[in-house]
């Protein structure tokens, strides 16, 4: 398909000449440069798609299978991904098409798309710069732990990533060129390239150690050109008018308390009927505020305007409702609509409104703001009413008191865009094109080469704590947890005033949280002294996390809150307003509670997958097996260079472990009817696994009395080290026997650079046996048969714990030098894919038995 028709068929309109080069070039460049309002997120995501689905054989080769389209800020998620759900499905590639493209949104909690299972499908994945970077960086936030390593290496192999909006990114910013530069360096498997798009881009932001500028000079760049600003459409938007002045309100420390409503006096004057009038906010507080005043000013009118509140502190559900009409302006009622929004509106939210009031902010925020107004160019043309910008000073001229009420900036930087302002009566595309501010260069931490590294191992201490990735993502001002509100009899004994277990009788009951009931907060807002926590304790609530290690409610108190953090409270806590969104005011209670109908449990170190159908470890290893080979058939065109006879080895064998005394015990426990003479991989029954070794007789004298014998409890077993451990005994020295083992013993993310004892686990009563995740050193694993063409047979053997030891043992490395020694030598990247696909095989392969 020629590319006019393409986009006509996408868009309902030809393409601007720039969008056509982006989506027709040779190789895609790393920079797009373009004026606000000219269609950056169609340009960028149709290319991908024209390039990877309607190009040549060549350039479809050469086009990375997924799209990582990256936002500064929450609040346009959703727009953007119904927008490209809605061109996908007008050009007929859309998910409900065979071998469709799949839009899914990477937020925190759980996700049903589980778009992970599909390494080879074609995928636009969707999120803001905490949820991607923190995945990118295997530190992933709101997402379970023991899944990070997956979404580490589908974000960094085999795909395109576009970050929006790149002004506004921070320190994101530097680590995304940071990634791009380590992406080249480490070669991940298939293609790999970052697109950076802004109307206000500093190419110098994009310059780090391992991200150098390039030898030419310059960055390869897509911009405006001089056939785009002959098309009527582009020329209207570059020379829209947008009289500027400074409003007569201004923000000090001295009415901080009157200038909500002082403010919304103003809005009131200057709003035309029938039109938008957008109003911009530093603050969600202040913003907040001033969504109250206006409601207020309107309370008695017949006909108020529509009033809009939009930020980034919202639960999903409700932030879906205000904007679900806000940003159409098609329905925009006879008295008009007035939208108060914190900066949320910068980053690509395709609104045109006639009356803008904005807080001073940095220059290229600002530059961002005016291009929501008049953003059509219709503005003051066959009769529409004339655009309006109004610009709010916040005073500085006393630099120590000034500083609350510039936050989140910086005083330099609003000291340089007032001067600029000062001298401007109109800000329209073409008078902005042609102002150059220079803004301070802030100091940001890096990420080396060393850190990646380090991040690869997802194994926490002893405390469960990580290393922290935030001063990668965000300032350290912007940092977010995620917070969400839950309802439970407080006055249950039996719970002394915990949270219910996850599940109860096989059934979740509790489950994890949705991602439809998180709402993100600012990590200040809950750890500080005023803090939530701190007014939560007040009214006797206090926070809790899953400690998926011990498996188990902890309670956090403020100094323990982490970046991506996931919280929750009591609903009578409060703290959270459906219409206001985040308060962090106790007396906003009660919250409702917006727990999933069918949810899952929470993850935990000592989960397993039961299934509903009982199914044998030979049968189980059959299935995963054919999985991988299935996998192999369809992707080893694209990777010639995967060693896919270990990956299919690996998966063959991933789960003889499972043949351990201590599951068998386990799955028998769970289902007293299977058979105990037969090795079983999945029980059919559902709830936690108490693993235990069942003794060899049911009970013994003591005295005149029969007592029965308990199982020996192993908590914490992890079948997948002993499937490793036995593979290495039979096969260590051989060819890739290394990479096997690690790949088994990575299959669920829970066993991987290093093999260590937990707290909860039991001790062998010899204090010289070396123990380590449910496993005694000389432990006896029963043979197993593989079930795959080469029959082969793991035999029965005794399990050493050797390995964990640092050090070699009789001229055998240690479990961590021999991980190590993998990472390094096929680079992070490459080795957490291999992961990956025996993962997946996994699932699938489960998936075929629960079919049986």
């Amino acid at each position: 398909m020629k590319v006019d028709a393409f986009y006509e068929k996408a868009t309902g309109f030809k393409p601007y000449p720039y969008q056509s080069r982006l989506a027709t070039t040779d190789s895609l460049p790393a920079l797009l440069n373009v004026p606000t309002g000219v269609g950056k997120t169609a340009a960028s995501t149709l290319a991908w798609v024209y390039r990877r689905r309607f190009s040549d054989a060549a350039t479809k080769q050469a086009t990375p299978r997924r799209l990582v389209y990256c936002l500064p800020m929450r609040t346009l998620v959703e727009q953007t991904r119904d927008s490209i759900r809605r061109w996908l499905k007008k050009l007929e590639v859309d998910a409900t098409r065979e071998k469709g493209i799949e839009v899914h949104v990477l937020m925190g909690g759980e996700d049903d798309g589980r778009w992970y299972e599909q390494p080879e499908a074609d995928q636009i994945l969707i999120g803001t710069q905490d949820m991607l970077l923190s995945r990118a960086l295997n530190r992933g936030y709101g997402m379970s732990r023991y899944a990070w390593p997956v979404h580490f290496a589908l974000l960094n192999n085999d795909c395109l990533w576009v970050l929006d909006e790149t002004q506004l990114m921070g320190v994101g910013l530097t680590t995304s060129a940071q990634l791009a530069g380590l992406r080249e360096k480490l070669k991940p498997y298939g293609v790999t390239q970052t697109l950076w798009m802004s109307a206000t881009l500093d190419t110098d932001a994009i310059i780090s150690v391992d991200h150098p500028r390039p030898a030419n000079g310059t960055w390869s760049t897509e911009t405006i050109e001089a056939d785009d600003k002959t098309s009527e459409a582009v020329s209207r938007l570059l020379n829209a008018k947008k009289p500027c002045s400074k409003e007569r309100i201004s923000l000090s420390h001295d009415n901080k308390k009157e200038y909500a409503g002082q403010l919304a006096d103003s809005i009131v004057d200057a709003h035309v009927a029938k039109t938008l009038t957008l109003v911009v906010i530093n603050r969600v507080t202040r913003a907040q505020n001033v969504f109250e005043s206006l409601n207020k000013r309107f309370a008695k009118s017949k006909n108020p305007p529509e009033i809009k509140l939009i930020h980034g502190r919202f639960r999903p559900a409700d932030r879906a409702e205000n904007q679900a009409s806000a940003f159409v302006e098609s329905t925009i009622p006879d008295a008009g609509r007035i939208i108060v929004s914190t900066q949320a509106v910068e980053a690509g939210v395709d609104i045109s409104a006639t009356t803008l009031f904005s807080e001073l902010s940095p220059w290229s925020s600002m530059v961002q703001r005016f291009g929501r107004c008049n953003r059509r160019g219709k503005c003051g043309i066959d009769g529409m009413p004339s655009a309006q910008v109004r610009w709010i000073d916040i005073n500085t001229s006393e630099p120590k008191r000034s500083v609350d009420a510039a936050l989140p900036y910086e005083i330099a930087e609003l000291d340089k865009a007032r001067n600029v302002l000062e001298t401007m009566t109109d800000v329209g595309p073409q008078l902005l094109s042609a102002i150059k501010v220079d803004s301070p260069q802030p100091i940001y931490h890096v990420l080396r080469r060393k850190d990646l590294l380090d991040l690869f191992d997802t194994t926490a201490d002893l405390s469960g704590n990580d290393l922290d990735v935030s001063r990668y993502i965000r300032d350290s001002d912007d940092i977010d947890v995620q917070v969400y509100w839950r309802d439970w009899d407080l006055k249950d004994t039996t719970l002394k005033g915990k949270p219910p277990a996850p599940m109860s009788d096989g059934q979740v009951v509790f489950p994890a949280p949705d991602r439809h009931e998180l709402c993100s907060v600012s990590i200040a807002a809950v750890r500080g002294n005023s803090g939530f926590i701190e007014k939560a304790a007040s009214k006797d609530f206090v926070g809790y996390k899953w400690d998926s290690l011990k498996g188990d409610w902890q309670i956090v108190k403020r100094n323990e809150v982490l970046p991506g953090m996931v919280l929750m409270f009591h609903s009578i806590a409060g703290g959270y307003d459906s219409l206001l969104g985040w308060t962090g005011d106790p007396k906003n209670a009660p919250v409702s509670d917006r727990r999933p109908e069918k949810g899952n449990s929470q993850d935990s170190m000592d989960g397993d997958e039961l299934a509903a159908t009982p199914l044998s470890i030979t049968d189980h290893l059959r299935d995963v097996g054919t999985a991988a080979e299935s996998l192999e058939l369809t992707l080893q065109s694209d990777f010639t260079d995967l060693p896919w006879r270990t990956v299919v080895r690996a998966a063959w064998w991933h789960d003889v472990g499972k043949a351990h005394p201590a599951f068998q015990g386990a799955v028998i426990a769970s289902n007293a009817e299977l058979d105990e003479s037969q090795l079983w991989a999945k029980s059919g029954k559902q709830g936690y696994l108490r693993y235990q070794i069942k003794p060899p007789i049911e009970s013994q004298a003591e005295g005149n009395v029969l007592v029965a014998v308990k199982p020996q409890p192993r908590r914490g077993f992890r079948h997948e080290l002993a499937s490793a451990l036995a593979w290495l005994q039979q096969h260590d020295g051989e060819t890739d026997a290394e990479l096997v083992a690690y790949l088994i013993a990575a299959h669920h993310g829970k066993v991987r650079l290093s093999i260590r004892s937990m707290p909860n686990e039991n001790r062998p009563p010899v204090s010289t046996r070396l123990f380590a995740r449910g496993i005694w050193d000389r432990d006896i694993l029963p043979a197993v048969e593989i079930g795959n063409a080469d029959a082969e047979v793991s035999r029965q053997c005794e399990l050493s714990l050797d390995l964990m030891q640092l050090g070699e043992r009789d001229g055998r490395p240690s479990w961590l030098a021999r991980s190590i020694k993998l990472r390094d030598q096929l680079g992070p990247f490459r080795l957490a894919f291999l992961e990956t696909l025996v993962r997946v095989a996994d699932w699938r392969g489960s998936q075929q038995g629960e079919s049986r």
